[in-house]
């Protein structure tokens, strides 16, 4: 599988970890479910546990990526009433 981003490999484990993109570059990332939200929030925390990202900047995607999750929250629960609604 290609990719078009750099890869690390870890020395210790072997696992290939994905870069960060170069500033800058278009960042793409699935986020729509609550599971895309939690994946990305756990990315981001490993970058910051190995010093890829700032903590300061890692704190503040978390902040945005709780803000994206709380949106889906209410969209779900939206739905959820209009279809017990429609049962009615």
């Amino acid at each position: 599988m290609a990719n078009q981003y750099p890869v690390e490999i870890d020395g210790k484990t072997g696992e290939i970890e994905d870069l960060p993109p170069p500033r800058g570059g278009r960042y793409r990332c699935k986020l729509d479910t609550m599971a895309d939200v939690r994946r990305e929030m756990a990315k981001v925390y490993r970058e910051a546990r190995s010093e890829v990202i700032d903590p300061a900047t890692a704190s503040k995607l978390v902040w945005c990526l709780q803000a994206v999750g709380k949106v889906i929250e209410g969209s779900d629960l939206e739905k959820r009433i209009e279809a017990l609604e429609a049962k009615q």
